[in-house]
Protein backbone atom coordinates (compact mmCIF):
# COMPACT_ATOMS: atom_id res chain seq x y z
CA UNK A 1 0.00 0.00 0.00
CA UNK A 2 1.39 3.43 -1.12
CA UNK A 3 -0.18 6.18 0.95
CA UNK A 4 1.04 9.47 0.70
CA UNK A 5 2.01 10.24 4.35
CA UNK A 6 2.65 9.26 8.14
CA UNK A 7 0.15 9.52 10.09
CA UNK A 8 2.45 11.50 11.94
CA UNK A 9 3.32 13.50 8.93
CA UNK A 10 -0.89 14.33 9.27
CA UNK A 11 -0.67 14.93 12.66
CA UNK A 12 2.56 17.06 12.70
CA UNK A 13 0.35 19.51 10.22
CA UNK A 14 -2.65 19.53 11.91
CA UNK A 15 -0.19 21.77 15.16
CA UNK A 16 1.76 23.15 12.82
CA UNK A 17 -1.52 24.90 11.32
CA UNK A 18 -3.37 25.40 14.69
CA UNK A 19 0.10 27.37 15.69
CA UNK A 20 0.70 29.54 12.34
CA UNK A 21 0.08 32.92 13.27
CA UNK A 22 -1.35 34.09 9.26
CA UNK A 23 -4.40 30.78 9.36
CA UNK A 24 -5.51 32.92 12.23
CA UNK A 25 -6.60 29.88 14.95
CA UNK A 26 -3.77 29.98 17.33
CA UNK A 27 -6.40 31.56 19.70
CA UNK A 28 -7.81 27.92 20.06
CA UNK A 29 -6.36 25.21 22.36
CA UNK A 30 -5.12 21.81 20.32
CA UNK A 31 -5.32 19.42 22.83
CA UNK A 32 -3.78 15.40 22.12
CA UNK A 33 -7.82 14.60 22.57
CA UNK A 34 -8.25 17.15 20.06
CA UNK A 35 -5.16 16.37 17.67
CA UNK A 36 -6.39 12.98 17.51
CA UNK A 37 -10.17 13.54 16.63
CA UNK A 38 -9.33 16.18 13.82
CA UNK A 39 -6.95 13.54 12.66
CA UNK A 40 -9.94 11.26 12.65
CA UNK A 41 -11.72 13.40 10.49
CA UNK A 42 -9.47 14.70 8.07
CA UNK A 43 -8.31 10.76 6.99
CA UNK A 44 -11.58 10.12 6.49
CA UNK A 45 -12.47 13.27 4.46
CA UNK A 46 -9.44 12.05 2.14
CA UNK A 47 -10.29 8.58 1.73
CA UNK A 48 -13.93 9.83 0.57
CA UNK A 49 -13.17 11.97 -1.69
CA UNK A 50 -10.03 10.11 -3.22
CA UNK A 51 -10.83 6.83 -2.51
CA UNK A 52 -7.15 6.05 -0.83
CA UNK A 53 -6.42 6.02 2.23
CA UNK A 54 -4.46 9.22 3.38
CA UNK A 55 -1.91 6.94 5.38
CA UNK A 56 -1.56 3.28 6.20
CA UNK A 57 -1.59 3.65 9.87
CA UNK A 58 -4.88 2.41 11.39
CA UNK A 59 -7.49 3.94 14.19
CA UNK A 60 -8.02 2.12 16.95
CA UNK A 61 -11.05 1.90 19.11
CA UNK A 62 -10.72 3.41 22.46
CA UNK A 63 -12.75 4.84 25.04
CA UNK A 64 -12.42 8.39 23.77
CA UNK A 65 -13.00 7.69 20.55
CA UNK A 66 -10.15 6.97 17.25
CA UNK A 67 -6.93 7.17 18.19
CA UNK A 68 -3.61 6.50 16.12
CA UNK A 69 -1.16 4.44 18.73
CA UNK A 70 2.08 6.60 17.83
CA UNK A 71 0.71 9.73 17.69
CA UNK A 72 -0.87 9.19 20.80
CA UNK A 73 2.20 8.25 22.32
CA UNK A 74 4.41 11.42 20.71
CA UNK A 75 1.94 13.86 21.87
CA UNK A 76 0.75 12.24 25.31
CA UNK A 77 3.16 14.76 27.43
CA UNK A 78 1.07 17.60 26.62
CA UNK A 79 -1.72 16.14 28.49
CA UNK A 80 -4.83 18.48 28.69
CA UNK A 81 -2.68 21.44 27.50
CA UNK A 82 -1.92 22.98 24.39
CA UNK A 83 -0.02 21.09 21.63
CA UNK A 84 2.82 24.03 20.74
CA UNK A 85 4.54 22.84 18.25
CA UNK A 86 5.25 19.52 15.65
CA UNK A 87 7.48 17.30 17.08
CA UNK A 88 10.86 15.62 15.13
CA UNK A 89 10.80 12.28 13.97
CA UNK A 90 14.21 9.66 14.27
CA UNK A 91 14.73 8.19 10.89
CA UNK A 92 16.96 5.44 10.34
CA UNK A 93 19.62 5.73 7.60
CA UNK A 94 22.86 4.33 6.79
CA UNK A 95 24.65 5.87 9.48
CA UNK A 96 22.01 4.88 12.43
CA UNK A 97 19.60 7.01 13.36
CA UNK A 98 18.85 10.94 12.23
CA UNK A 99 16.55 13.55 13.59
CA UNK A 100 13.67 14.85 11.19
CA UNK A 101 12.64 18.16 11.65
CA UNK A 102 8.62 18.29 10.50
CA UNK A 103 8.60 20.45 7.16
CA UNK A 104 5.50 22.27 6.71
CA UNK A 105 5.62 22.73 3.27
CA UNK A 106 5.83 19.69 1.95
CA UNK A 107 2.32 18.81 2.83
CA UNK A 108 1.08 22.74 2.26
CA UNK A 109 2.44 22.80 -0.93
CA UNK A 110 -0.13 19.51 -1.79
CA UNK A 111 -3.32 21.15 -3.19
CA UNK A 112 -5.25 17.90 -2.69
CA UNK A 113 -4.27 17.27 0.84
CA UNK A 114 -4.97 20.83 1.60
CA UNK A 115 -8.11 21.61 -0.05
CA UNK A 116 -9.59 18.43 2.76
CA UNK A 117 -7.39 19.18 5.62
CA UNK A 118 -7.32 23.43 6.16
CA UNK A 119 -11.31 23.23 6.16
CA UNK A 120 -11.72 20.36 8.77
CA UNK A 121 -9.38 21.57 10.75
CA UNK A 122 -10.57 25.11 10.27
CA UNK A 123 -14.16 23.28 11.48
CA UNK A 124 -12.78 21.44 14.47
CA UNK A 125 -9.89 23.56 16.09
CA UNK A 126 -12.62 25.56 17.57
CA UNK A 127 -14.59 22.70 19.14
CA UNK A 128 -13.71 21.31 22.84
CA UNK A 129 -12.25 17.88 22.69
CA UNK A 130 -15.00 16.37 24.53
CA UNK A 131 -17.57 17.62 22.09
CA UNK A 132 -15.74 16.04 19.57
CA UNK A 133 -15.31 12.34 21.35
CA UNK A 134 -19.47 13.26 21.56
CA UNK A 135 -19.45 13.32 17.86
CA UNK A 136 -17.35 9.97 17.41
CA UNK A 137 -19.14 8.35 19.90
CA UNK A 138 -22.41 9.00 17.81
CA UNK A 139 -21.03 7.33 15.07
CA UNK A 140 -22.12 3.67 14.56
CA UNK A 141 -18.35 2.78 14.12
CA UNK A 142 -17.77 3.33 17.94
CA UNK A 143 -21.06 2.93 19.14
CA UNK A 144 -22.08 -0.43 18.08
CA UNK A 145 -18.77 -2.04 20.09
CA UNK A 146 -18.74 -0.11 23.33
CA UNK A 147 -19.10 -2.75 25.30
CA UNK A 148 -15.93 -3.91 23.73
CA UNK A 149 -14.20 -1.04 23.87
CA UNK A 150 -14.73 -0.33 27.34
CA UNK A 151 -13.87 -3.48 28.18
CA UNK A 152 -10.15 -2.68 26.68
CA UNK A 153 -10.73 -4.44 23.45
CA UNK A 154 -8.01 -3.28 21.00
CA UNK A 155 -10.04 -2.82 17.79
CA UNK A 156 -9.41 -1.02 15.17
CA UNK A 157 -11.80 1.39 12.26
CA UNK A 158 -12.48 -0.78 9.05
CA UNK A 159 -12.19 1.19 5.58
CA UNK A 160 -15.97 0.82 5.00
CA UNK A 161 -16.38 2.46 9.11
CA UNK A 162 -13.63 5.07 8.15
CA UNK A 163 -15.56 6.10 5.12
CA UNK A 164 -18.76 6.32 7.19
CA UNK A 165 -17.05 8.90 9.47
CA UNK A 166 -19.20 11.91 9.95
CA UNK A 167 -18.55 14.93 7.01
CA UNK A 168 -18.09 19.00 8.32
CA UNK A 169 -21.31 19.42 6.85
CA UNK A 170 -23.32 16.20 9.01
CA UNK A 171 -26.16 17.66 10.50
CA UNK A 172 -27.24 15.15 12.63
CA UNK A 173 -25.00 15.91 15.66
CA UNK A 174 -24.27 19.78 16.15
CA UNK A 175 -22.45 20.78 19.09
CA UNK A 176 -21.83 24.31 19.79
CA UNK A 177 -19.19 25.60 21.16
Amino acid sequence: MNNKYTAMDVANYIVWYANHEPNNVSIYSLSPLKLQKILYYIASEYFKKSGKRLFSEDFQKWQYGPVVKDVYHEFKSSGFHHIAKPKAILEMGEMGFSRKDFDAHILNGDTEFKSVAEPVIKHYLPWKAFDLVERTHDEEAWKAFESEIMKGIELTYSDSELMSAKTINDKRVQITC
